[in-house]
């Protein structure tokens, strides 16, 4: 029994994280229209949710910390075999942009210079754009791993019930 309560907590976690990304992709889409995103500030509040979208989505296929389980990517697309190529986009921009500091699609940074007799003059450039097929991508990947999550949360749940031999109520909070 305690193997199978065991396991029951790693499928809670990993409902836990699309819970988040569900909540974060939802907000990215309630933001992201040009006419709210013409400040830094509200540019970034688009990234900051996209970016906790996708964390919460990768944490689910990245390995993990004692007692949470990693998800195969092949296993979960595996009735949507469509899905693998967005899948892989979506890691490569969180392993770029979110876990490293290597080249991306959303921020840039460089500058321009100018000599002039009497000084340089140094512009610095930070230009930031926001990949809305990406958004829509990673929200049809949410999408996915929340059923497949979900239908394996039950599968184990209807495990336990067989095991003890009584229906097993699952509440949330406390």
């Amino acid at each position: 029994m305690k193997a199978a309560l065991e396991q029951l907590h790693r499928w809670i976690f990993l409902m836990q994280q699309v819970h988040e990304a569900k909540h974060y992709i939802a907000r990215t889409e309630q933001l992201a229209h040009p006419e709210l995103m013409q400040s830094f500030d509200e540019i970034w509040g688009v990234l900051l949710h996209f970016r906790g979208a996708r964390n919460s989505y990768a944490k689910c296929f990245v390995s993990s910390g004692s007692g949470k389980t990693t998800l195969n990517a092949p296993t979960v697309f595996f009735t949507k075999p469509e899905l693998v190529e967005s899948h892989q986009r979506i890691m490569e921009l969180r392993h770029k942009y979110v876990a490293h500091s290597d080249d991306n699609e959303l921020e840039k940074t460089s500058f321009e210079s100018t000599d002039t007799p009497s000084e340089l003059v140094i512009r610095l450039q930070y230009a930031l754009s926001f990949p809305f097929d990406r958004m829509y991508e990673l929200r049809g990947l949410i999408q996915h791993l929340d059923g497949y999550v979900a239908e394996g949360l039950e599968k184990h749940v209807a495990g336990i019930a067989r095991q003890v031999g009584k229906p097993v109520r699952i509440l949330e909070g406390g």
